[in-house]
């Protein structure tokens, strides 16, 4: 937390020294424990390896192939998805849910005949059924079969049907009442409704080629190329969005929120400068939320290098949302690593704790700006307030040993280094923990060394 380097850390030979490589032998359990933090936090990739080592641990469960089967679809593979819950239907071939899985697998590989076929051999009463017919009746183009299902769907009482098929079901029936509204729309727009439905309901790869078949029947719809890029984004085909967002822009100059996805897309595609470039257009044609631009600019900036600017969106960002705590951890380690402003710091830490007291990184934040100030005596007050409220954060007690490392309290350092790195293990934390911990260790062995080599003299 309080360096640039999250690089791969350099193990040397002697025994006291931490070796990241020995969290390699973990078991079933460890891998799904923590295959399902990975998850939580949006780190896919990393979910997608831990579920696959389970697996590879225990070959003869359906679970983890089910959970690593909707960890594909959530990452946009969805021949990986319908491979893996192939593999759990050998095991288990009555699942519902792992049906559903390859049905989702399916209409995300746009096979919607399959999808259809395997639905219509499903139970019939089964709401999540129901719901996902609802869509391949869309694709099919029975919008008034679709509009029945999810009329149904969204407004039952009699049936137990889950809050989240509820939900997006009230999103279809709300695109056909607006269709309703104006008596004399057209096909194309009833269309446009329902594609914007599904991309609400995060079913971007079936709006996809119902899009298709909207701009090919008017290739002037600006809400249509918008809806197809933000399909396009959200389904990793970067160099598509931007194409269908540049298509939007060129029917509509002004429209900030065209700007503003377009710059999302440039920063999808590494392309920093016109990121930046279309997301302050955005910002000076008026985008909302404010915040959320602001907030986008400070990362671009800070990938850019350009830390004044960076640390500018991050407190604009924070003046609107005071409850963001990532933004306080970044712009905090931006004064203090840097800037060289940890008064700034600080100030800001102190407006973190105020908004959010019942956050331990709001105590944490405070310690580590403090120890930066060399006010060592309250900073130890706070980063024992945070371990007090989650004695298992890994940030505080990496500060921890920061403190005593800066103290010339290298045993105690090394305690409280080698805690966050067991504790953040994996991640940037347990890496800085580890590195510290391993520089400090070297440092004493080279004292050794040399202290022994000063009371040893040569014989010659």
């Amino acid at each position: 937390q309080n360096e640039d380097s999250n690089t791969p850390i350099e193990i040397v030979t002697q025994q006291e020294i931490i070796d990241v490589s020995e969290a390699d032998s973990k078991t079933y359990t460890e891998y799904i424990k923590t295959a399902q933090e990975h998850f939580n936090k949006g780190e896919l990739n990393k979910a997608i390896e831990d579920y696959t080592s389970a697996v590879r641990l225990n070959p003869r469960s359906k679970e983890p192939l089910i959970a690593l089967g909707n960890t594909y679809l959530l990452n946009n593979q969805p021949s990986e998805s319908k491979a893996t819950f192939r593999a759990a239907q050998d095991l288990d071939p009555y699942s519902m849910e792992i049906q559903i899985g390859l049905v989702r697998s399916y209409i995300n590989l746009r096979d919607i005949e399959k999808a259809k076929e395997m639905l219509d051999n499903l139970e019939e009463t089964d709401s999540v059924v129901q719901y996902y017919k609802g869509i391949v009746l869309i694709l099919f183009k029975d919008f008034e079969g679709a509009k029945e299902i999810f009329t149904f769907l969204a407004t039952n009482e009699e049936f137990t049907i889950p809050d989240w098929i509820r939900t997006n079901s009230l999103k279809f029936t709300d695109a056909y009442d607006t269709f309703t509204f104006y008596s004399e729309g057209e096909d194309v727009h009833l269309k446009t409704l329902l594609a914007k439905a599904l991309s609400d309901a995060e079913e971007f790869e079936a709006a996809i080629p119902l899009l298709y078949d909207i701009i090919a029947e008017k290739n002037d719809y600006r809400d249509a190329w918008l809806i197809l890029g933000y399909a396009y984004l959200n389904t990793n085909k970067i160099l598509d969005s931007i194409d269908a967002f540049t298509q939007a822009k060129a029917l509509n100059e002004d429209k900030p929120e065209t700007l503003f996805f377009l710059g999302l897309a440039h920063y999808a595609n590494n392309n920093i400068e016109k990121a930046i470039y279309y997301l302050e257009e955005a910002d000076r044609k008026g985008y909302e939320p404010k915040d959320e631009i602001s907030l986008r600019l400070g990362d671009l900036y800070l990938l850019k290098k350009d830390y004044e600017k960076s640390t500018i969106k991050y407190e604009e960002t924070l003046s609107m949302n005071k409850k963001s705590m990532d933004v306080y951890v970044r712009a905090i380690w931006l004064n203090l690593n840097k800037l060289n402003n940890p008064a700034k710091a600080l100030k800001l830490a102190n407006i973190a704790l105020e908004h959010n007291p019942e956050e331990p990184m709001s105590y944490n934040l405070v310690g580590w700006s403090k120890t930066a100030l060399g006010d060592f005596e309250e900073a130890n007050k706070y980063l024992k307030e945070a371990l007090a409220m989650n004695p298992d954060f890994d940030a505080a007690h990496l500060n921890f040993g920061w403190l005593y490392e800066l103290q010339g309290k290298t045993a105690l350092a090394k305690e409280y280094y080698k805690r966050a790195y067991m504790l953040g293990q994996g991640g940037s934390i347990g890496n800085l923990a580890a590195q510290r911990y391993n520089s400090l260790t070297e440092a004493e062995l080279k004292n050794k060394y040399l202290q022994v080599n000063i009371s040893a003299p040569s014989n010659n």
